[in-house]
């Protein structure tokens, strides 16, 4: 996964533990995709206050998932899901009721995560 993605993830998890400022400015920089001197024409910063202000979010989310690894987790269960899924839906039986209910019940813990 590139490094952008990995930012957007931990920004979806972890971007309500950021300042107002270090969210609006990381969610400009990698949901929106402006450059740091758009970032910083829009906020009214320099655009080297704009960089320091990425590089210390971005710190701060790799802290937090390096703590509590959620992300890491939760695309361990997804890739569980997966197989669960993947089993079912191959089983000799897979339309019996048990299955369906199995599949539902993988599909509500994917809704949930």
């Amino acid at each position: 996964m590139s490094k952008n993605l990995d930012m957007a993830l931990l920004l979806d998890i972890y971007g309500d533990m950021l300042t107002e400022k270090q969210k609006d400015t990381l969610t400009l920089y990698y949901d929106e995709d402006l450059s740091l001197t758009e970032i910083a024409e829009n906020t009214g910063i320099t655009r080297q206050g704009v960089h320091k202000c990425i590089r210390s979010a971005e710190d701060y989310l790799m802290q937090l998932e390096d703590t509590l690894e959620y992300a890491a987790k939760s695309h361990e269960i997804n890739e569980i899901l997966k197989k669960m899924k993947s089993i079912i839906e191959s089983s000799a039986d897979k339309n019996s009721e048990e299955n369906k209910k199995l599949l539902s019940c993988v599909d509500e813990i994917e809704e949930i995560i």
